[in-house]
C-alpha cells in the first residue's frame, strides 16, 4: 500500500531527492543502522546529514510535507 504512494509521489521529486527501497531481510545491518524495527519505516536524510524516521505508512499529502521539508533544509 505505501509502495503505491511512493510510486505516485517520487516522480515529482526526480532530480531533487534520491529514493531507495531496502529489503530489510536482505540488508539487516542497514535496518539496524536506521533502527527500522517496524515496516514500513521511512528514513529521510537531508544533505546536511540530519535524519528523521517515520514508522508506518504515510498518506500522500503527509509524505509530500516531509519531502518539501527536506528540500527547504538544503
Amino acid at each position: 500500500m505505501f509502495g503505491q504512494v511512493l510510486d505516485k509521489v517520487t516522480p515529482e521529486y526526480n532530480g531533487k531527492i534520491d529514493f531507495y527501497k531496502v529489503d530489510v531481510e536482505e540488508s539487516e545491518d542497514l535496518a539496524m543502522i536506521f533502527n527500522a524495527r517496524s515496516l514500513p519505516t521511512t528514513v529521510m536524510i537531508s544533505e546536511s546529514g540530519k535524519g528523521e524516521s517515520v514508522l508506518g505508512s504515510l498518506p500522500e499529502d503527509t509524505l509530500k510535507y516531509y519531502l518539501e521539508g527536506l528540500i527547504s533544509k538544503e
